[in-house]
């Protein structure tokens, strides 16, 4: 874990070296508005902690040749942990993001905590070990876990397979668990910082993620800095579908299958050959997912909207496809539009997204939206 502590201007330039880098001095300068040499002294010091690295001289300027500075993919790594149901997965990544390693281990629904919690230690000792990463600098430990965080703004009311966990103060727990730093999200949060920090979308500081999974859920960057809200639950567009209504859901699209006579083991058989009844339900669904955008599009003005989630991806290229040609055309001349597009992350978004948590938390210079 770290054993410093960055002070606010460090952790700016680190930001802006993850969103601008390869970067110069000069060029920090300007970003910041701090002085020439007080960017001198903090990467001085940011160099001397092993975070950001010099690269090859950049020749045909004005005075000496500069060296752009990147951040330190070997200067720490960080661990993310999500749950769904029957699965655990755990995701390593380094200080800039890039994925060292994703495990996966079956997670029974409902166990006492105790049980959960032994796993974890398990796990994550056998898989620092395998890649020789015991006696890295870590980070800290992201964990993704879907529920919305009670009235107490401690315990978290877990979906129905981790009901067990709701009477426990989870941060807390797991903190006890392993003598790293800890954070818990929920799995649309994580998704949203997990895809601030893939480098799919570089420079881009205003998004929305729309998590497509076994529920709905949104997640929301603006300015760089993940959208908490009042009660630190913004983004349950969930609500808007009720629990036993149907929704744009990977779990309400296998139970419509099933109830009308088709296995839910072939699912991705299904969506491949384009079956009638899928496709009957992409489109009895589509309007909801528009409505869940069209919220977005109105509160938050984001740049970018990113469709995710554990969803068929197919499905989901339909829906960007279908949302793009709707919104191109639905807005007052020349207005800006935000892009909807595709999540790259995969099926392990959740899991990779937590283990992005505690480079969130170590490279952001303010919360200023929690």
């Amino acid at each position: 874990m770290l054993n410093f502590e960055l002070r606010t201007s460090q952790r700016l330039l680190l930001d802006l070296i993850r969103n601008y880098g390869p970067v110069t001095r000069a060029e920090l300068s300007r970003m910041s508005n701090l002085t020439a040499g007080a960017i001198t002294q903090y990467c001085r010091e940011l160099m001397h902690l092993g975070l950001i690295i010099e690269g090859e001289r950049i020749l045909g300027q004005r005075g000496q040749p500069s060296l752009p500075l990147s951040l330190n993919p070997i200067g720490g790594c960080a661990l993310g942990i999500s749950f769904s149901p029957n699965q655990l997965d755990l995701s390593i990544v380094d200080l800039a993001g890039n994925k060292i390693i994703t495990v996966s281990e079956s997670h029974q629904e409902n166990q006492p905590i105790e049980y959960t919690l032994k796993k974890i230690r398990i796990i994550v000792h056998n898989t620092l070990k395998k890649r020789q990463l015991l006696h890295s600098r870590i980070l800290g430990i992201g964990y993704a876990v879907p529920g919305y965080l009670k009235k107490d703004g401690r315990k978290r009311y877990c979906v129905s397979w981790l009901s067990s966990w709701r009477d426990h103060d989870l941060t807390e727990l797991f903190t006890q668990n392993l003598n790293y730093p800890t954070w818990v999200e929920n799995n649309a949060n994580a998704a949203a910082i997990g895809e601030y920090y893939s480098k799919d979308w570089d420079k881009i500081k205003d998004m929305a993620v729309i998590d497509l999974g076994y529920g709905i859920g949104g997640g929301a960057i603006l300015n760089g800095h993940l959208v908490y809200g009042g009660f630190l639950n913004a983004g349950e567009v969930g609500m808007a579908f009720p629990l036993g209504t149907p929704r744009p859901s990977l779990k309400n699209l296998i139970q419509y299958l099933v109830d009308n006579g088709l296995e839910a083991s072939k699912v991705s058989e299904y969506v491949e050959s384009g079956h009638p009844l899928v496709e009957k339900w992409l489109m009895a669904r589509l309007p909801q997912v528009e409505q869940v955008v069209l919220g977005s599009l109105q509160w938050l003005d984001p740049k970018l909207i990113i469709l995710g989630g554990t969803l068929p991806i197919q499905l989901i290229d339909r829906m960007t496809m279908h949302l793009n040609e709707k919104f191109s055309h639905s807005f007052e001349i020349e207005k800006p539009v935000a892009k909807i597009v595709t999540s790259k992350q995969g099926s392990k978004s959740a899991s990779l997204g937590a283990a992005k948590i505690p480079i969130y938390h170590t490279l952001n210079s303010i919360n200023q939206f929690k």
